[in-house]
Parts: structure tokens; sequence; C-alpha cells
């Protein structure tokens, strides 16, 4: 992401919580209190996983709140918070990011609590819900090989290509989009045993099984992020295996 910023003419700097000698790091640690960072007229794109323990996802939010506290102090241009489709429940429908969601399990929960904190936060914010990410060392094939998924075989796939993650985030900032929630997803839906199946045959690998054969078609729709002008170069989810 950083890279492609670069390359695309954005001064870019890079935060980490130790004190580094590269060119366009900055150190932002919490717990030592220390900011480096100017963010005056700057887009902050907020892109670290919660984490899976409970230590981790409390440590994940005192930072995103601390984070968004600096962006409001500094007069930060905007502030674009990478989350995930994992906050739309496991129903048999087509998502768009209008419909209201009404969290069933813990996990769902404490996205939607981060999603929130985002939105009350004051500044210029756009929470962008990503896809399953698929793309170099990230090839979907290879971490499933060989395991039986509690999914069904007949569950739709909702992934996105590194290519369009990245892509899709630098036209939202680039294009000052000014809507609120985007879905970040490929708008191919295969289903999951098909999509397995391609991704496994290509590495020539185990196969992935399934428990269950139930239609399970939840679609997690990228209709408004096309409709404001974005193109997917990867809109086959088939072809993008071929990219990973």
């Amino acid at each position: 992401m950083a890279n492609k910023l670069a390359d695309s003419g954005w001064h870019v700097l890079k935060t980490s919580r130790l004190k580094k000698n590269e060119k366009d790091w900055v150190q932002f640690n919490v717990e030592q209190q220390v900011c480096d960072i100017n963010l005056s007229e700057a887009v902050w794109f907020f892109c670290i996983p919660p984490g899976r323990t409970p230590e981790a996802q409390n440590a994940y939010r005192e930072y995103l709140k601390t984070s968004l506290s600096v962006a409001k102090t500094q007069k930060a241009k905007r502030f674009i918070f990478c989350s995930t489709t994992g906050v739309y429940p496991n129903k048999p429908i087509s998502f768009n990011e209008n419909l209201e969601i009404d969290a069933n399990t813990d996990k769902q929960l404490r996205l939607l609590q981060n999603e929130q904190i985002v939105k009350e936060s004051g500044l210029n914010t756009v929470i962008v819900r990503l896809g399953g990410l698929m793309g170099p060392k990230r090839h979907p094939g290879r971490f499933l090989s060989g395991k039986t998924l509690s999914s069904s075989a007949n569950a739709s796939v909702n992934m996105v290509h590194q290519d369009d993650a990245v892509n899709g985030l630098l036209f939202i900032a680039e294009g000052d989009c000014q809507q609120p929630i985007i879905n970040l997803v490929a708008p191919h839906h295969p289903t999951k045993e098909a999509f397995y199946d391609k991704a496994t045959q290509l590495l020539g690998v185990l196969p992935v099984n399934f428990e269950k054969n139930e239609c399970e078609p939840r679609i997690i729709s990228s209709e408004k992020v096309r409709n404001l002008g974005f193109e997917f170069k990867h809109k086959d989810l088939f072809d993008a295996l071929e990219h990973c």
C-alpha cells in the first residue's frame, strides 16, 4: 500500500512502535506516549488487524482510540479505517453498506464496536470493509489444502485480490469519497467448492473438503464503489487465482 501511494506521488510516512532510522519511518508508540508524526492535512490509513486474543483486541482498541485522538488534535484531513466484511452476519442474502446489522456473534460485535468508535470520532472518516484478501504470498489453496471446512460447499466466496484492495483504497483517498462505508469485494461470487477446487488444482495440492452442501448465497455487494467509478482489475476470482 505504502509503495503504491509513493509511486502515485504521495508523501508517505510509515509508523512503527520502534524507533527506526529508515527513510519515511516514524515512531508511534502508545504505551510510551511517543508520537513523532505530523498529520496536518494528512490522510491516515489505519490498516492494522485486530488480533485474536482478548488482550490483543483490547490493545488494538486502545491503539485505535489513541490514533483517532492524535488525528483529530493534529487536524488530519481524513482517516481511512480498514475493516472487514466479517461484520456482516452469516445469512443467505446480499448485503450492501446501508443495511442495519444485528450482531449475533462476539466477533461481529467487536468489529462493529470498532467501527462505531471511528464513526463517533468527529473526523472525516471512511470505513472500508474488505473481503478476504488474496494475492502474492496469500494463495487461498495453500492455506486450506487438505482441510475440512464447517461452511457449506455451496456458500458464496467474498474475496478481493491484493491489487484491487490497494487500488481501491487509493481510489477512495484520491477521489475524496464522501461515503461513510464502502465494501471492497470482487464482484464475482463463485461457490466455495468451485473456487477452492480451482485454487488447489493450480497448486497441485490436496483439495478442500466441506461438512455441508446447502445453498448459502451470502453476497457482499461492491456495487457502491463500482458506481463511484472504481474498476476492479481482477473482476473474476478464477482469474485472480492466476495472479497469486
